[in-house]
């Protein structure tokens, strides 16, 4: 039994390892992207999207074989902190664009094509959605300890 043990933390080591790695990968992508991006280089769609696949792929296995390995009680804490941290979020930040209003958002961050809208607030809405399942996870095992 203790060989299971064993190999599961090391499976479950390496799939931390792997999902930290995949962040790491894919800030530093986007800090380069946007470094190239000032500097007015170009940069293939082609090299873009594939680099995108690479880094979905590498997130998505690592993240199959840490939940694989991980106890009842972790995934509990996981399916909590995303359905009422997320949800809660989520609720919280849609209605402040309608709240604020188009002038006072152009004034605050510029005007911006309409994708560029988009993406800011698909960024603003997963930033927060991870904001919210911080506090929540981290409220989860704080309440249990």
């Amino acid at each position: 039994m203790s060989e299971h043990i064993g190999r599961q933390a090391r499976r479950q080591t390496a799939a931390l390892r792997g999902l930290i790695g995949a962040f790491l990968i894919g800030a530093v992508s986007g800090a380069g992207y946007h470094i190239a991006k000032d500097q007015s280089l170009a940069i293939s769609p082609v090299i873009l999207g594939a680099g995108f696949v690479g880094l979905a792929l590498l997130a998505a296995i690592t993240s199959v074989v840490y939940w694989r390995n991980i106890d009842e009680a972790a995934r509990e804490a996981h399916k909590f902190a995303w359905f009422w941290g997320g949800s809660s979020a989520m609720l919280l930040v849609l209605p402040v664009p309608f709240l604020i209003g188009d002038a006072r958002l152009v004034a605050l961050l510029g005007q911006h094509a309409p994708t560029d809208w988009f993406a800011i607030g698909v960024t603003a809405l997963i930033i927060a959605q991870l904001i919210g399942y911080g506090l929540v996870w981290a409220g989860w095992w704080l309440r249990q300890r």
